[in-house]
């Protein structure tokens, strides 16, 4: 079944009652949705509400003129992207001017034929739309390049681009990073092919995330090694969180949507900046160290830099 779009929502400001109810009967019998408002001020009280796609100004008005409205409408970062169309009956051509100066996108002149208003209007929409389109994609784009597919966690390209600004910003704040190790892994591989292997990936960045605090994130950090990053976290915490990560993963029975029940275990490593270190290389170097304690250690447990 196609799906039905939105009808675009178009905000009529005009003090004139005669143009109003003209121009919102043209609007509405071309199939868009009206709103009315007789002055500037009534304009901008409304755009937070109703988020029209488009704006139609008249420039005589009391209080603010159709100018003054449209300037204020593209100082605001919620409505810059709006477009406007002065609808006027001042045709000089320094009034031109200071419309588009303004900010508006279009100057339609009284008297307008029906015609000419509606193929402007949906020139300008059919704009507006290409534009919200390549924004999403854009971010979209961004928001791809910086995620791992397989679990959804970010990618290292992400942790080294960001994680160090943030220490920088927050010299006395803490922040623990967990470095976390599948334990045995080659062992799911071989028994259960690399497929299942990536699936198990999977599954445990689903677990890790289940319990992670807001505002912490995972990073694939490549294969089966992962790390963790806690912002606001000192030690004490930030061990308590990668046991409650550790506990989960040894919890959980992994592979169950493929007729299988494995269970996994992991070995994680704590550090802490600032006492533990005062660069991101350097802290991620203090936290591999105490992952690898831990598997000398026997593997499946948490340990600290010390």
């Amino acid at each position: 079944m196609k799906k039905l779009s939105r009808k675009p929502v178009i905000l009529i400001a005009d003090d004139n009652p005669v143009s109003l109810r003209l121009l919102s009967e043209v609007l509405t019998k071309a199939g868009y949705r009206v709103a009315e408002v007789t002055n500037g001020e009534k304009a901008l009280a409304v755009l937070p509400t109703i988020r029209p796609d488009l704006v139609l100004l008249d420039v005589d008005m009391p209080g603010l003129s159709g100018f003054d409205v449209c300037r204020q409408l593209k100082q605001d970062i919620h409505t810059s992207d709006i477009p406007v169309l002065f609808v006027t009956a001042r045709n000089d051509k320094k009034d031109i001017i200071t419309g588009f100066s303004a900010g508006g996108q279009d100057y339609v002149i009284k008297p307008y034929t029906r015609a000419e208003l509606l193929a402007r209007i949906q020139t300008h929409l059919s704009l507006r739309r290409t534009q919200q389109e390549l924004k999403a994609s854009e971010a979209r784009y961004r928001e791809l390049s910086i995620r791992d597919d397989l679990t959804g966690f970010y990618n290292t390209r992400y942790l080294y681009q960001t994680l160090q600004g943030q220490l920088d910003m927050h010299r006395t704040r803490p922040l623990s990073v967990i470095f976390m190790d599948i334990d045995n892994f080659k062992f799911v591989v071989d028994t259960y092919g690399h497929l299942n292997g990536s699936r198990t990936i999977a599954e445990l960045a689903d677990v890790t995330r289940s319990v992670l605090p807001e505002g912490c994130y995972g990073v694939s950090y490549g294969g089966d090694e992962f790390v963790i990053v806690l912002a606001g976290h000192d030690r004490q915490q930030g061990m308590l969180v990668a046991e409650a990560i550790r506990s989960a993963i040894e919890e959980t029975r992994f592979l169950t949507t493929m007729d299988l029940s494995i269970r996994i275990t992991v070995s994680c490593g704590v550090a802490t900046f600032p006492t533990d270190a005062q660069t991101l290389t350097d802290l991620l170097a203090c936290a591999d160290h105490a992952l690898f304690e831990v598997k000398r250690q026997g593997k499946n447990g948490v340990g600290s830099f010390l």
